[in-house]
């Protein structure tokens, strides 16, 4: 066994993935495997060269760890590459209820378009959809569909699609449990967005198949991550949260592909 390979974990596990990334003074080696319950895990090691030694240390993280993981693991990039102060509301110090007071006052601020302050306090369903595709596409982005005008059960309200990035979204003003009143359309958009292709109108498609996938239930409560299905992530997505990243996009510099990875994330 060679001196690289006894970095790599030699755990009797499926292995779906491996690849190995290296600096000048550090060495790391990702594997993706199949744990005894089905599920899948990731491996990352990390090793580097003190004295005449390769030391080192290997970390795991499981499937339902890995959504809040890869989360928390991109602010903390984002903030490294971009920021140079912390930010003035971090999670761990300040109380949920107000994170949401925090976005809203932003939101108010003469950046915003006017119909931000009623997509936070809108009780008007149709207004909430429509007022949310307007906000994607002040985003920037450029393949935004929405379904306003084809009302039927089971249809989202909309798709969109940038780099590697396709999404189904639905709006809602339900403030009950999300999980069990949209079960039946949250695996209709799952197997839709499975397929690879989706219809946009009689003429048109958009093709996806090695996209990554997520389905978006936009809501005026908070983001988190619902669940994953067949490895199509599933979440409550908070429409300040998309406020905030538009203000953001106008006041610094944001690429599409940091767009892309912001939204991946959030």
């Amino acid at each position: 066994m060679t001196e690289q390979e006894k970095w790599y974990s030699q755990e009797e596990r499926k292995l779906f993935l491996k690849q190995r990334y290296s600096t000048r003074s550090h060495h790391y080696f990702f594997e993706a495997k199949e744990a005894k319950n089905g599920s899948k895990y990731i491996v990352i090691a990390q090793r580097k060269k003190v004295g005449d030694k390769f030391v080192g240390e290997k970390i795991r993280i499981f499937e339902d760890e890995m959504l809040e993981f890869e989360r928390i693991l991109h602010n903390f990039i984002h903030f490294s590459l971009n920021e140079t102060e912390p930010p003035a509301t971090q999670e761990d110090s300040v109380p949920q209820n107000n994170k949401n007071s925090n976005i809203e006052s932003s939101s108010n601020s003469n950046l915003a378009p006017a119909f931000f302050t009623s997509l936070s306090s809108t009780t008007n369903w149709k207004e909430f959809e429509r007022d949310t595709y307007y906000l994607l596409k002040l985003l920037g982005i450029t393949l935004t569909y929405n379904f306003l005008n084809e009302r039927q059960a089971g249809k989202a309200d909309g798709f969109f699609k940038i780099g590697n990035l396709a999404v189904i979204y639905d709006c809602t003003l339900d403030r009950g449990n999300i999980e069990q009143n949209k079960s039946e359309q949250i695996n209709n958009y799952c197997n839709r967005l499975k397929q690879g292709i989706i219809e946009i109108s009689g003429i048109a498609t958009e093709e996806f198949y090695n996209h990554h996938k997520q389905v978006w239930i936009i809501t005026q409560k908070q983001t988190r991550a619902i669940k994953v299905v067949n490895s199509i992530e599933v979440k409550e997505i908070s429409v300040q949260d998309i406020m905030s990243l538009y203000q953001e996009r106008l006041t610094m510099m944001l690429s599409e592909q940091a767009l892309e990875m912001r939204l991946r994330n959030l």
